[in-house]
């Protein structure tokens, strides 16, 4: 992580809602969060969270309608570009800001070549001519480990294997050198060595140019190798956040110490996996009080109808947590 201190990214009390003929759904309600450069923030929970609507918000992609930001800020290098027009936004998309979607499948045009989608970035945002934008694509699909390029850059999507095409992705991705990478669960559909091998190319491109990183997953697995830090959403909500090293050593909500048991690891049995209660709860009718109280086994008569505020703790690693109880357990937390 870089020693930066000023944030690349400010995200503050951001909230992002769908009208739906049900009603209305806030997806996002108030979520605040700083990214610095070079590091990789990581953003977990289960799905409906809120996770990838965050990050589709910071590349400008809610479809409106039904989608509408309903208010707060999200300060790119100090400018707020929530209200960039979509000139602007093509501007900033792709070369400032840059996304690896979870299915590159769909994510990439099956009618066209490798080449003419890697080509189209280049020639638009860094200004090169074809032959240069052609070059620049054959050196980016050598970057990214795929044998043959110059032969397999006039192949389609379809040709590729699934972790190819994920490096595809990340070649385009990277093709601008972009200063913040959001990468939505970019290895869930990959098998465990093709997920290791991109893992660490996206950690050898984020040494290489120095780009800030969010990490969206449900793999804690994922999240202890790659993350300098972690935000941990629920219900639409930041439920907690701090250093990956004090979130798996020293989890403060019961969210978060729900899914870092019910994540197995290779020193405990299937026995020793705890699920976490009930489901998430429905976005249309969410229930007083904590979000999470009809799930929690610490849960009092307080948290069913007071909504905890966010705490800020002291200490060596900054740590917050929405949360009014004390639930930390440092035995059950060691085995985490």
């Amino acid at each position: 992580m870089s020693d930066v201190t000023t944030p690349i990214l400010q995200v503050q009390d951001l909230k992002v809602e769908f009208h739906t003929e049900s009603g209305v759904v806030q997806a996002v309600n108030g979520v605040s969060f700083d990214l610095y450069p070079g590091e990789t923030l990581g953003i977990v929970g289960e799905s409906g969270s809120g996770k990838s609507v965050t990050n589709l918000t910071l590349m400008g992609l809610i479809p409106q309608p039904p989608g509408r930001v309903g208010g707060g800020q999200v300060l790119y290098d100090g400018r707020n570009i929530l209200g960039l027009t979509q000139r602007q936004w093509q501007e900033i998309r792709g070369k400032k800001i840059a996304m690896i979607f979870q299915d590159p499948m769909t994510a990439l045009n099956p009618f066209l070549t490798v080449e003419e989608q890697l080509i189209e970035v280049t020639m638009l945002h860094i200004g090169l001519n074809r032959k240069e934008a052609s070059q620049h694509a054959i050196e980016l699909l050598k970057k990214v480990g795929i044998p043959g390029a110059e032969k397999r850059i006039r192949d389609y999507p379809h040709q590729f294997s699934g972790g190819m095409r994920q490096r595809v992705m990340i070649a385009m991705a990277i093709s601008c050198q972009p200063d913040i990478l959001i990468a939505d669960e970019p290895t869930t559909a990959l098998d465990v060595t093709i997920q290791a091998q991109i893992l660490e190319l996206m950690k050898s491109m984020q040494e290489e140019f120095g780009t800030a990183i969010i990490f969206i997953t449900h793999d804690l697995g994922v999240v202890a190798s790659v993350c300098d830090r972690v935000m941990v959403m629920y219900a639409g909500r930041k439920v907690e956040q701090t250093t990956t090293k004090q979130l798996f050593r020293q989890p403060r909500h019961p969210y978060t110490v729900g899914l870092l048991n019910s994540a197995p690891r290779w020193d405990q049995g299937d026995e020793d996996l705890q699920a976490i209660d009930g489901q998430p709860p429905d976005m249309l009718n969410l229930p007083a009080g904590c979000a999470f109280h009809p799930r929690c086994r610490f849960a009092e008569d307080a948290c069913l109808n007071e909504r905890p505020s966010l705490v800020s703790l002291s200490g060596d690693s900054p740590h917050e947590h929405a949360c009014r109880l004390d639930i930390t357990q440092p035995e059950e937390s060691s085995k985490l």
